[in-house]
């Protein structure tokens, strides 16, 4: 229990710790970051696979033979869910990474030290109440993240929401 509390309070602390700088990231001059078609893009994409030469070691080697099982399931990271800041558990899958990245980064081939093999946990939370983080305020939020399948590590996340007194904002963060 105590875990699951540590690991809880981990999980908001890297969210609201990420969302300064999703707050920096905005703020750079991208054109024009007022026009609704600059706030719905992306901040922050994968960088394209480079060369094998020049490619990091593989962090997260693929798993996708080891038994489902093994893996956390919905209901590991619904526990964790924190119900006092108004969040509402919508959807888990667990797929490979290559499947993540097809689906959600559709043009991207994603991190380059995860393997396309690597099991991966897609949680979909919502907060219809808001959500406040140190650097933006929310009137809705929906946070999509990435987690490894296996130790439940943030592999990446997007945040779509209505900033209050912005447009429309998705932004997507490798931590």
């Amino acid at each position: 229990m105590r875990n699951t509390k540590k690991l809880s309070i981990g999980l908001v602390t890297s969210l609201l710790t990420v969302g300064i700088g999703l707050h920096l990231a905005t703020s750079a001059d991208l054109g024009n970051a007022n026009s609704p078609e600059q706030a719905a893009r992306p901040v922050h994409r994968p960088q394209e696979n480079p060369g094998k030469e020049n490619r990091p070691a593989i962090r997260l080697p693929g798993n996708r033979n080891i038994p489902v099982s093994k893996f956390l399931n919905r209901e590991h990271f619904q526990s964790q869910l924190r119900k006092d800041l108004g969040a509402e558990f919508k959807s888990f899958e667990l797929v490979t990474y290559k499947d993540y990245i097809d689906k959600y980064l559709p043009g991207t081939t994603g991190a380059t030290d995860i393997a396309d093999d690597r099991m991966v946990a897609i949680l979909e939370i919502s907060f219809p109440k808001g959500l406040k983080t140190d650097n933006a305020e929310y009137t809705v939020a929906t946070i999509r993240s990435v987690r490894d399948g296996l130790s439940g590590e943030l592999i990446e996340y997007e945040i779509t929401g209505q900033p209050i007194n912005q447009g429309n904002e998705s932004r997507v963060v490798n931590p």
